[in-house]
């Protein structure tokens, strides 16, 4: 049996009666039910010839079926590769190209898929094989999961993790939150990205604790509606997202202890407003779908002036800039801090880029993650996360990064979303809004080049209708630089 997934039935087997997973439509199944749905699955995968180190591939929404589907795919020792339900046909056969699937578990609503064999999740629930029909594997620790890059920066790069290796994180993750099984996780975002799966589900049920899955295409207000009606302890959410409920707002999720939010630049402002419309205060994390979580937060307190501290377990320091000066620019720092590249390293991280070795190379080197992403170190020790070192812009008086600027537009009452695409060879930076209800393009113009200039940026501005985001909630620049052209 695989090691993930033997960990999953030990926590099963002492809290069999409680609720492991109700589904945005009321559906609830208890651990015991889960345990029952996996073997079902299991022996399904089985008779379709599935075994230990076989691809399989999934195009599925969320569901109590689909958290049964990739338990299964653990307890068989197969490799899932999930493909999200809005990938377009071009990324769907990237995928598939690039692992090689035997199967394919896909949905009747998106219609046959000719190049692999494919079966429906409701055929593996419902299926007749007889549930001992899976023969137990050996002891399983290897390649699980190849998963997908958010491609909010640029082209997606496929991400492989060990068994042992997510086990191990997710176990640190879970002693980091002091999670107990009388938390409740809800999760907005599909079980297609890290942060619906490995922030949300496998904490929740590796923990005996309640995993919620709300709609992920629900309006704001409905989700503020879910996680009060759920009695949620444990949310996890972009910037953005937590912009968009704090808009719902005067609202007190009181019962809301672990508030979490990374993925992008938190601003001082959505802080502040969490705090004030939905009586919480925001926990800071960090991390990323190669590594898992770096940095993080959780003192329960206003957290608009700091930063994170490394996790247990996590070794963090600030690499070299290259061609950027070594100083924050003027108003981003004082005396006693520095700034530089965040590199990482930890015991159990992914095993790199699949089909990948040069991306691999460049990203993982002497045993430290390059991250990509640029952090000031204060002089409390603290780190915050300032934004993509492909990000950085020259401008009067030294560098911008585009998340600062970003969050800056957005705060100045005017301007709903923001977008700031440095220059590429032979592409000139430029600047995309999105103005505020019932604001006219002319003001949200003259407000947004205020804002420019006043961070020392001379770049061109478009106010457009609105902006491209990928499945997870993130502002899909490139995307956005192919439709500006």
């Amino acid at each position: 049996m695989s090691v993930l997934y033997q960990a999953f039935r030990r926590v099963a087997a002492d809290h069999g009666d409680r609720v492991a997973v109700r589904s945005a439509e009321g559906e609830e199944i208890s651990y015991a039910q889960l345990v029952h749905l996996v073997e079902r699955i299991s022996a399904e995968l089985s008779t379709l010839g599935v075994a230990p180190g076989d691809v399989v591939a999934t195009r599925l929404a969320n569901s109590p079926g689909y958290v049964g589907l990739i338990l299964a795919l653990a307890r068989s020792g197969a490799v899932h590769v999930p493909i999200s339900r809005s990938a377009a046909p071009d990324r769907i056969d990237w995928s598939i190209e690039r692992t090689g699937p035997r199967l394919l578990v896909d949905e009747p609503d998106h219609g046959p898929y000719d190049r692999l064999p494919t079966v429906g999740l409701d055929e593996l629930v419902t299926g007749r094989a007889r549930l001992d029909g899976a023969a137990e594997p050996a002891v399983h620790t290897g390649l699980f999961r190849m998963l997908e890059t958010t491609g909010s920066t640029g082209m997606p790069k496929l991400v492989s993790w060990r068994q042992d290796d997510l086990l191990a994180d997710r176990s640190a993750w879970l002693s980091y939150l002091g999670i107990t099984p009388d938390d409740v996780f809800l999760t907005m975002h599909p079980l297609d990205v890290a942060h619906g799966v490995d922030v949300h589900m496998f904490p929740a049920l590796l923990a005996g604790a309640r995993l919620v899955l709300s709609d992920p295409e629900a309006a704001p207000g409905l989700l503020v509606d879910d996680l009060d009606r759920s009695g949620a302890t444990v949310f996890s959410a972009l910037p953005r997202h937590y912009d968009q409920l704090a808009g719902c707002g005067p609202r007190t999720l009181s019962r809301l202890r672990l508030p979490l939010c990374g993925g992008a630049y938190l601003s001082q402002d959505v802080v502040r407003q969490s705090r004030h419309r939905l009586g919480i205060h925001i926990r800071r994390i960090y991390g990323s779908t190669e590594f898992g979580i770096v940095l993080g937060n959780l003192d329960d307190v206003p957290q608009e002036d700091r930063g994170m501290r490394p996790l247990p377990e996590v070794q963090v320091q600030l690499g070299p800039l290259t061609g950027q000066p070594s100083q924050p620019p003027a108003g981003e720092g004082d005396a006693g801090r520095s700034v530089g590249e965040i590199l990482a390293r930890s015991p159990h991280t992914s095993r790199g880029y699949h089909a990948d070795p040069t991306a691999t190379a460049q990203a993982f080197r002497d045993g430290w993650y390059h991250t990509g992403d640029v952090a000031e170190r204060t002089p409390t020790g603290e780190y915050r996360v300032l934004g993509r070192v492909a990000d950085a812009m020259p401008a009067d008086g030294g560098v911008r990064f585009a998340a600062p600027v970003e969050a800056a537009l957005q705060a100045c009452g005017l301007v709903a979303e923001a977008a700031v695409l440095p220059s590429l060879p032979g592409v000139e930076p430029v600047a995309a809004v999105v103005g505020a209800r019932d604001a006219s393009a002319d003001t949200v113009r003259a407000a947004a080049e205020k804002v420019l200039r006043e961070h020392g940026l001379a770049i061109p501005l478009r106010v457009l209708d609105q902006l491209p985001y990928t499945p997870v909630g993130k502002v899909d620049k490139p995307l956005l630089r192919r439709r500006l052209g």
